[in-house]
């Protein structure tokens, strides 16, 4: 099993804020001045601006279940000119990390996707990088990284048994399906987004 995480210092939490805006065609039509920071340092150098500007949202989603999800919100957001916020988990090889993401109404049938870090842990031992396969064995939660091997349940990643698997398959596990639909019934009625949540990871 993974080893005990420690929390990060809070001054190392203010610097993880990313932007983008998005049309109803979910082109990218900006991106906020850490965008190409935070790709180059979760491996994505074909994420960066200059690559990423007038291209579809969902070309850089991984998994279909995930880029459905993503669609809905935005087409709920434009068309009730309401705020979507939703939790979810974002983590690198070393740290686990809690981002909220909340999607905003602007003219023109744009939004903008706001990207904050609200909670972030070490692991005292680090994970291999995985990578992104549709026809790899064991799935992998986009929101909650929780994961099942076929047969299996789903599984916390820091309680997932070592080795961890180097390809996973990215989807959604049931009950973050649940608070997505919840986000996306609270931005069709125009209700307040929930608190974030800080403490505690996993499913």
């Amino acid at each position: 099993m993974s080893a005990a995480a420690e929390p990060v210092p809070t001054s190392a939490l203010k610097i993880l804020q990313t932007y983008c805006v998005v049309d109803a065609d979910l082109r990218i039509l900006w991106v906020g001045r850490q965008w190409d920071e935070f790709a180059l340092e979760n491996g994505g150098s074909k994420a960066v601006a200059n690559a990423v500007l007038s291209k579809p949202l969902d070309q850089y989603i991984a998994g279909e279940a995930v880029r459905q999800a993503i669609r809905a919100m935005i087409r709920a957001v434009v068309t009730h000119h309401h705020e979507l916020s939703i939790d979810y988990r974002f983590d690198s090889p070393d740290v686990m990390r809690r981002f909220r993401l909340t999607v905003q109404p602007m003219q023109g049938d744009r939004v903008l996707m706001v990207h904050d870090l609200r909670d972030a842990q070490t692991f005292a031992t680090p994970h291999l990088l995985q990578h992104h396969d549709e026809t790899a064995a064991v799935a992998k939660c986009a929101f909650c990284c929780a994961m099942r091997a076929p047969g299996g349940s789903w599984t916390p990643v820091e309680t997932w048994p070592s080795p961890h698997p180097d390809t996973v398959r990215p989807t959604i596990c049931p009950t973050c399906e649940e608070r997505i639909e919840g986000a996306l019934d609270a931005a069709r009625v125009g209700r307040k987004p929930g608190k974030p949540i800080v403490g505690g990871f996993g499913p």
